[in-house]
């Protein structure tokens, strides 16, 4: 079973802009401790904002397009939330184009968490402690 915090995020994540400084997508920073999904999502909607821009497209229109939810794409841009795989396979076909880079995970700043709140030391985090 999947465990939603407040608001739907799941797995108590906070939304991806709650880490960074700067308005997003392109002005964004994320710290080197921020979890690594973070790093990930502000790729994303750099290239998505960039994809969309090319083509054209208004953040409503490839959210159509894709078959999602029609704010999908511009909560993703403003780093509201973190897209499912299938919402990003989605938005790949509609946009035709790669939108993560491959080995993005070697980009990553070394000190990127892997905890969803990187100031839980890793002895108490719940995935880690067999509890």
């Amino acid at each position: 079973m999947i465990r939603r915090g407040p608001g739907g995020d799941v797995r108590g994540d906070k939304a991806p802009k709650t880490y960074t400084t700067g308005d997003w997508p392109h002005d964004a920073v994320a710290p080197p401790s921020a979890p690594a999904g973070v790093h990930y999502s502000l790729v994303l909607a750099r290239v998505l904002a960039t994809a969309a821009e090319r083509q054209g497209l208004s953040h409503r229109a490839v959210s159509t397009k894709a078959g999602l939810n029609p704010t999908a794409v511009g909560r993703i841009v403003r780093g509201e939330l973190y897209p499912d795989l299938a919402s990003l396979a989605r938005l790949e076909v509609a946009l035709q184009t790669d939108l993560l880079p491959p080995h993005l995970y070697r980009t990553l700043p070394p000190a990127t968490s892997l905890d969803d709140d990187p100031d839980t030391p890793p002895d108490d985090h719940p995935d880690r402690s067999g509890n």
